[in-house]
């Protein structure tokens, strides 16, 4: 049921998780939605002024000055060439020839007219069909698009403003005293262009899209931290559960060595020896020590543990003896093998830290499945070095910075297989780091676990 219910748990946060990611997103398309409205909808009111000032533009007496004088080197062109003095060839060389001096008169005219409010526009005039009728005879002379004269700013998006057609019928004397009447009619295409179109659009936007993009960050954020407190407090929950459930446990194996011993002194009292008796009695007050700092070790468990350097003791094979004694009374099953390389090893150590260290590590062996434990104790270069090796279900390579953590336990399937309280490593690590030691975890799944543990003299 437990299980089950965690389970329903996490699969609740996905779905959160999900609905949130959901919710976003879907803010985001109908943020998206109203900008580019926006966006449209400013760059109509923009394109609207450009037309009035344009407008505006080409009403003005000046401005007409300056087609008029185009219209009329055209007029004169077409009666030349009526008269046949020039060819088709010459008019496009009249166009380039009066372009450059019709563009100045109109970059000066907008300069000179411009208002504040007024955007930087480019303005282009092209001359797109000339057409000469005579005697109902048509005769284009030029069908295309040049350019007449423009401000001198120009760019690639140009955008198509207005068209405009000019007819002039007139009449000239023919060699005959006759007179030949004829046509002209021009064709032109205004065009405008704005060189930082979008730029101006966005700046008007400005506001709007930082405001949009500050809403969206504070909605974001607000989900994560939401999400984050959501699943801090999940884990704090778990933690707390998973306290209570294993706390009992990790208290059964001093307990249930006394509840042995208890039951020994009372079957067999009159027929143990007194060594025996001693013996019997020395595990209870080791066992009951061992419960008694159990206790301590988790209600001071966020505290930092004080190094004692002022003493050194001797550590070999027959001082952990007893520690090694206790374990196989209730794991019968366990083989603990011990190796000293060296006859005399001395560490300066808090003895109970010692003991601390080793009998959490050898409970870390036997909780993850180990059959077989090797303890090797050494001394290099006045330095005492401790490695612990099993046979057990070994520590994944991702794991292996983990399971130093607080309250961490290593898991299979989002199960947890093992019974603990996440605290065994943690104060290992603790210890050794107080006396400025080195620890150290080599391990495979399913190759057991090797424990290396270095202490400066």
């Amino acid at each position: 049921m437990l299980i089950l219910h965690i389970m329903q748990k996490r699969k609740k946060i996905a779905y959160l998780i999900g609905a949130c990611i959901f919710t976003v997103m879907a803010l985001a398309v109908i943020q998206g939605y109203f900008i580019y409205n926006t966006y449209k909808l400013t760059e109509r009111e923009v394109n609207t002024k450009i037309k009035k000032q344009l407008t505006e533009l080409e009403d003005h007496p000046k401005f007409e000055m300056i087609k008029d004088s185009w219209m009329e080197n055209s007029a004169k062109f077409a009666k030349e060439y009526i008269d046949e003095k020039i060819s088709k060839k010459e008019y496009f060389k009249l166009i380039q020839k009066s372009q450059d001096s019709l563009s100045n008169a109109l970059k000066k005219y907008m300069d000179k007219n411009k208002k504040p409010e007024d955007y930087d526009i480019g303005y282009s005039d092209y001359l797109t069909s000339l057409v000469i009728i005579k005697n109902n005879k048509i005769d284009t002379i030029y069908e295309g698009k040049a350019l007449i004269f423009d401000n001198k700013i120009k760019s690639n998006n140009e955008i198509y403003s207005s068209g405009g057609k000019w007819e002039n019928s007139n009449q000239i004397d023919s060699p005959d005293s006759e007179k030949t009447a004829y046509t002209i009619l021009l064709k032109t295409q205004q065009f405008y262009s704005f060189a930082s179109w979008q730029k101006i659009i966005l700046t008007q936007m400005a506001g709007l899209l930082l405001f949009s993009l500050v809403l969206m960050f504070f909605v974001v954020y607000l989900y994560y931290l939401s999400i984050k407190n959501l699943i801090s407090q999940k884990r704090i929950a778990d933690i707390k559960t998973d306290f209570v459930n294993n706390i009992t446990h990790e208290f059964q194996t001093p307990l249930a060595t006394m509840d042995i011993a208890i039951k020994t002194l009372q079957r067999k009292e009159d027929e143990m020896s007194g060594e025996d008796y001693k013996t019997t009695l020395s595990l209870l007050e080791r066992q009951n020590k061992r419960l008694q700092k159990l206790f301590v070790q988790v209600a001071a468990v966020s505290l930092t543990p004080v190094a004692d350097t002022s003493s050194s003791i001797d550590i070999g094979c027959r001082e952990i003896k007893e520690i090694i004694e206790d374990f196989r009374l209730s794991k019968p099953d366990i083989a603990i093998l011990c190796h000293q390389l060296n006859e005399t090893i001395n560490v300066k150590m808090d003895r109970f830290h010692l003991n601390t260290i080793l009998v959490n590590l050898l409970d870390n062996a036997l909780k993850y499945g180990a059959s077989q434990i090797d303890i090797e104790l050494n001394s290099v270069d006045n330095d005492f070095l401790l490695s612990i090796k099993d046979n057990g279900k070994g520590i994944a390579q991702k794991e292996h910075k983990a399971i130093f953590d607080k309250f961490y336990r290593v898991e299979k399937g989002n199960l947890h297989n093992t019974k603990g309280l996440g605290l065994g490593l943690f104060y290992v690590k603790q210890l050794v780091e107080v006396y400025k030691g080195d620890l150290k975890v080599i391990s495979e799944e399913n190759k057991g676990a090797l424990f290396i543990i270095s202490i400066p003299s």
